[in-house]
């Protein structure tokens, strides 16, 4: 339950924020969606659907929130076709996050390493850099320079569609014999 506290805590509290504008009641709400989170956790049937369950605890948190204040839901900027649209993003991008460590593995060591350390492990640039012994400049660079790399080996393998926003909302392998997806 902790590992889930820290890999969502800070995504779902700006999803909560950006949709009831309020940070007291951003937080009343996180917290009680890591309640419901704790309460019903045996009840998910595979972890590889851990975050589209846990984004529909959260949206329906906080539509609970409103109908409990008896707030206007219209200020909630979604609606049946906008949750929709999110769980297909959500869907898209977590069958492509599967094919990034495939891709960071097939980069210059030189790359790899960091990418890994970086957005596997989550380690914060200065973490990265005090471990491996090198500047944080130096550490910042060759992650930018290795996640243009793994963006070029994603549009090489894959057709995406993007929302108004530019988020992913779907995607198609354009060869069969992509190495990474």
């Amino acid at each position: 339950m902790e590992q889930i506290y820290k890999q969502y805590y800070t995504r779902l509290y700006s999803f909560i924020n950006s949709k009831v504008h309020n940070q007291e009641d951003a937080k009343d709400i996180l917290s009680e969606v890591f309640i419901k989170i704790y309460k019903n956790i045996d009840r998910l049937d595979s972890t590889e659907k851990l975050t589209s369950w846990i984004f529909t605890i959260t949206r329906n948190t906080i539509i609970d929130f409103y109908r409990k204040n008896n707030k206007n839901q219209n200020n909630i900027e979604f609606d049946e076709e906008h949750i929709f649209e999110e769980k297909e993003q959500l869907s898209a991008i977590s069958d492509i996050s599967k094919c990034i460590e495939p891709i960071i593995n097939s980069l210059a060591p030189k790359y790899a390493k960091e990418l890994y350390l970086s957005e596997i492990k989550e380690l914060k640039q200065k973490e990265i850099a005090d471990k491996l012994d090198i500047s944080s400049s130096n550490v910042k660079n060759i992650i930018f320079r290795g996640k243009k790399q793994i963006k070029e080996k994603l549009l090489q393998c894959c057709h995406y569609e993007y929302d108004k926003f530019g988020n992913i909302i779907d995607y198609d392998v354009k060869e069969e014999s992509c190495n990474f997806c």
